[in-house]
């Protein structure tokens, strides 16, 4: 064999069969090369952009982004439910997708703010909330109880993630530490149930520690790993870098564990 034809075979076989196999899970090379993409994006191109459109990283702007962060999640599961068959809706090309819509209606609510009365947040967060809303429309809720479950796992966890730093006497920001900290344990809660419910989780890393503890090992694994990297970005960053790195951390929690708890709502 080739080398072109070895380098063909290994770029199919850990990368589009994952995309184009839902039979076939995440492996190493495709986790790093998608996590590295990611990170790069983030630093050099979704920074930089809100910087240049002078957009504030304040309460304004992370409540009127939120139903976007959701929405990835929720359009996600349309695939799992096999409402609608695209591979658009896989990784890589859910993010692609969902980084270009959000971009092109914060520049259109940025440019409506700029020749009207309207804060460009009324308008992003309205289109975004509406957009959320027609893509949950879409599913039927066949079990309820998974939102029952995930909310009793969940809440006294976001309580610790929130006020437990403040009974520790530290001085670190209850909100800016427990936010991104219980939006990963919202992506625990909710993959914790449906592994419970017969789901099987895809992901390299969290498969380890699923295979050495169980179900349990999500929260584990987010322990181990988020808290520390969200105390070192509290302390050792400032101001929009630390608010902007912070929420990037909320978004992946949040958007996993929405597409968690709607499949396995909807799918069982």
């Amino acid at each position: 064999m080739s080398v072109v034809s070895a380098v063909k075979s290994f770029l199919a076989q850990k990368f589009w069969r994952p995309v184009a196999d839902e039979s076939v899970y995440y492996n190493p090379f495709n986790t790093a090369v998608y996590s590295l993409a990611f990170a790069a994006a983030a630093a050099y191109i979704g920074k930089p952009l809100l910087e240049k459109l002078d957009v504030e990283l304040n309460r304004k702007f992370f409540l009127s982004i939120a139903p976007y962060i959701f929405l990835g999640g929720a359009a996600r599961s349309l695939k799992d439910a096999n409402i609608v068959n695209t591979i658009l809706l896989e990784t890589p090309f859910i993010y692609l997708m969902l980084f270009g819509f959000t971009t092109a209606v914060l520049l259109g609510s940025l440019k409506i703010e700029e020749y009207s009365s309207l804060s460009y947040s009324k308008v992003f967060g309205s289109i975004g909330l509406i957009s959320l809303i027609a893509v949950l429309s879409a599913y039927s809720y066949p079990n309820p109880l998974v939102f029952v479950e995930t909310g009793l796992i969940f809440a006294p966890l976001a309580f610790l993630s929130i006020y437990g730093p403040r009974v520790l006497g530290s001085d670190i920001d209850t909100y800016s530490f427990g936010i991104p900290v219980s939006a990963h344990f919202f992506d625990a809660s909710t993959s914790f149930v449906a592994l419970s419910r017969g789901a099987a989780e895809k992901h390299v890393l969290a498969n380890y520690f699923i295979d050495l503890m169980g179900p349990a090992g999500m929260f584990v694994m987010k322990a181990l790993i988020v808290i520390p990297a969200v105390y070192i970005i509290c302390m050792d960053m400032e101001g929009d870098e630390r608010r902007y790195y912070l929420f990037l951390i909320a978004v992946l929690g949040f958007a996993l564990g929405t597409r968690n708890i709607i499949s396995a709502a909807v799918v069982g």
